[in-house]
């Protein structure tokens, strides 16, 4: 704690008495002097070049190589094209939970793919192809982020929904340059929810004894599994969750052009169909990728016609060892699972986080309820 105070130059009682009302949104953090800006990874990532100097920067060998081989091959103007599926979650897929299946999107990932295609000099257009339910709020915020990026550089980012684009997929979505859903999409949700599971009692009937421990207020063991939420937690989370809704609105409004009490009445977590959300302003066309294709190309004022190139983040770990072994990816996934639980003595929290992402990943239930906070 002195440490962190002379860090923060503030009074290390003050200090405590902050980090123990915690935990906070971010923008609490920066009143209180916790942190010294609420920005992006991007942003992160160039303060940090900032204080290295004049000239410096980070390259990673892998995009370090796909840079070179996309200044090196010819062809002239192009669109890119991302695809992105699954539910929308915060990192990077390489090293995720063996014990998952199926396609999530990653905020690391996909937004550097799209802030990578924003630079390429050969794109003029990117269309992203989205097929999401929901998820995290913060990591649709990154992917939100790295769009705007690309429109601050001239070259308009059309969304594509596929069957969803619902949720956290939509706040992805909101401030795009143009969303094409084809008639049948679900899209809109534009909706917050969040909670806990109390599993003490549950646990109690075999003999096992959660008790939570935790250092300061009452907001700082909010969420603890052991019990419910108190009702001054309860009143704290719900603030949380008002909060995180108004930026949704906001986000939908600016990108929409709606005014904010008209995106209110066609939100609440409501879901519309892409005909519907057409006519209330929620998209732009109704139309499959070719379409979308069109959109992106007539943004960018191309003419002819103008090749596609995938920029799609690379495959994970699992898939790639798939194609080089000729496995199933749920063979190697069995396998890296029983490597992860015998080699680690947290076996038993892996397999928790296990099940909280096995829940997320369902399809159905998940679409048609407002976006999933973590």
């Amino acid at each position: 704690l002195g440490f962190a105070a002379v860090d923060r130059k503030a009074d290390p009682t003050a200090l405590r008495s902050s980090l123990e009302a915690g935990p906070y949104l971010a923008e609490d953090a920066l009143r209180l002097k916790l942190i010294d800006r609420v920005g992006q990874v991007r942003e992160a990532e160039q303060a940090m070049l900032d204080k290295a100097g004049d000239g410096a920067q980070s390259v990673e060998f892998d995009k370090y190589t796909d840079a070179v081989r996309v200044r090196a091959r010819p062809g002239g103007d192009v669109i890119a094209v991302i695809e992105a599926e699954g539910p929308v979650l915060t990192g990077k897929g390489q090293g995720s939970n063996p014990f998952t299946g199926g396609a999530s999107i990653y905020s690391d990932d996909l937004a550097g793919a799209i802030l990578k295609a924003a630079k390429a000099d050969s794109v003029k257009a990117i269309v992203l192809r989205l097929n999401s339910p929901g998820g995290s709020d913060t990591a649709s915020e990154q992917i939100l982020d790295a769009i705007r990026v690309a429109k601050t550089k001239k070259k308009p980012v059309v969304v594509s929904m596929s069957t969803y684009g619902a949720s956290g997929g939509y706040w992805i979505a909101s401030e795009a340059s143009a969303i094409v859903a084809q008639p049948t999409t679900l899209t809109g949700s534009i909706g917050v929810y969040g909670g806990k599971f109390a599993v003490a009692p549950a646990l109690a009937r075999f003999g096992i004894d959660v008790r939570p421990t935790s250092v300061g207020g009452d907001y700082a063991g909010a969420f603890g599994l052991g019990q419910p939420f108190t009702a001054g937690q309860r009143a704290a989370f719900a603030g949380w969750m008002d909060r995180i809704y108004s930026n949704f609105i906001a986000r939908v409004a600016a990108g929409r052009k709606l005014p904010e009490a008209r995106v209110r009445e066609i939100a609440k977590g409501r879901v519309w169909t892409g005909a519907q959300a057409k006519d209330i302003g929620l998209v732009d066309k109704v139309g499959g990728f070719y379409q979308a294709v069109d959109v992106a190309k007539n943004l960018a004022g191309l003419t002819g016609e103008v090749p596609l190139r995938r920029m799609t983040p690379s495959e994970g770990t699992l898939e790639a060892l798939q194609k080089a072994l000729g496995v199933s990816a749920t063979s190697a996934r069995t396998l890296a699972a029983a490597a992860w639980v015998f080699g680690d003595p947290r076996a038993q929290e892996i397999i928790d986080r296990a099940a909280e992402a096995r829940l997320r990943s369902q399809g159905g239930g998940m679409v048609l309820a407002p976006m999933p906070i973590r």
